[in-house]
């Protein structure tokens, strides 16, 4: 007897929402991470950005789009992270040297209610058709993706060579970083890109 396989649904499409460092902090954050804190120029990410929002559906009546912001998040109530689940915590099977690392944004931090601002004006167009029995996207819930929200920027490929110890590393940030601006909002919408 032949089994019947469920066809798995193929998601071409893709929203995302980006709020964009600006260029003169990822020039910062660059010269910073391969300065002092000694990461080879080809570890650290280029085009440093926030993701606000994702999905792999179509939202109606969302459209791409992208506008100037001020928005400034204060480098003191930062936290690096390794990305992967729970890679908030140190665990053992994370090294951050092997693994993509990002800086995270704290509750606390004051870039918070814009940021929350911006995810509100894209989560809104989720509609019953496209989250089914999905617990809708609010404010520190994800709809799709990973299910909990923590606002944050990719800044190390894997290859970095830097500590276990990621404390080390966001010490060094924070006493040379006052601050992360971010001067651009966009939302894209449309095939996923290959």
């Amino acid at each position: 007897m032949r089994t019947i396989v469920p066809e798995r649904r193929s998601h071409n499409y893709e929203v995302y929402a980006l709020l964009w460092v600006s260029q003169k902090y990822e020039t910062l954050i660059t010269n910073l991470l391969t300065g002092e804190c000694g990461v080879p120029r080809a570890a650290v990410q280029r085009d440093l950005h926030l993701t606000i929002y994702h999905a792999r559906r179509k939202l109606p009546g969302l459209v791409s789009s992208e506008r100037r912001v001020t928005i400034v998040a204060d480098a003191l109530e930062t936290r690096f992270m390794v990305l992967a689940p729970g890679g908030e915590n140190p665990r053992p099977e994370h090294q951050p040297n092997q693994r993509s690392v990002a800086i995270r944004l704290t509750r606390r931090n004051a870039a918070i209610p814009a940021i929350q601002r911006l995810r509100a004006s894209v989560y809104r167009f989720e509609t019953p058709k496209v989250v089914g029995t999905r617990t809708p996207t609010s404010a520190w819930v994800n709809c799709f993706g990973a299910r909990h929200y923590q606002p944050h920027i990719k800044l190390l490929r894997p290859g970095s060579g830097i500590d276990r110890d990621l404390t080390k590393l966001g010490e060094i940030f924070r006493s040379d970083m006052e601050r992360i601006e971010f001067d651009r909002f966009e939302v894209r919408c449309g095939p996923k890109r290959k």
